[in-house]
C-alpha cells in the first residue's frame, strides 16, 4: 500500500540480515526506503518523485546466518 509494507520473516535470522529489494512497476523518479531492519524483519515504503507515498510490488531478498 501506499503507507508502505511490514515483512516478518517465518524464522528470524541470528543478527540482522543484508537486505536487496526489487521494486516492479516503478515509473520514472520511484524509490524506496528500507527502515527498522531487524533479525525477525523490515519495514519498506515507495515514494514517487515528489515524495508521495506510492503503492507498488516488490520481490526482496534476505541473506544471513542462523535462526533463533
Amino acid at each position: 500500500s501506499a503507507a508502505g509494507s511490514t515483512i516478518s520473516f517465518t524464522n528470524a535470522f541470528k543478527a540482522t540480515p543484508a537486505i536487496g529489494i526489487t521494486g516492479n512497476n516503478l515509473a520514472t523518479g520511484d524509490y524506496f526506503a528500507v527502515t527498522s531492519p531487524t533479525a525477525a524483519g523490515f519495514s519498506l515504503r515507495f515514494f514517487n518523485s515528489a515524495g508521495t507515498g506510492v503503492a507498488r510490488s516488490f520481490d526482496y531478498l534476505a541473506k544471513g546466518y542462523g535462526k533463533t
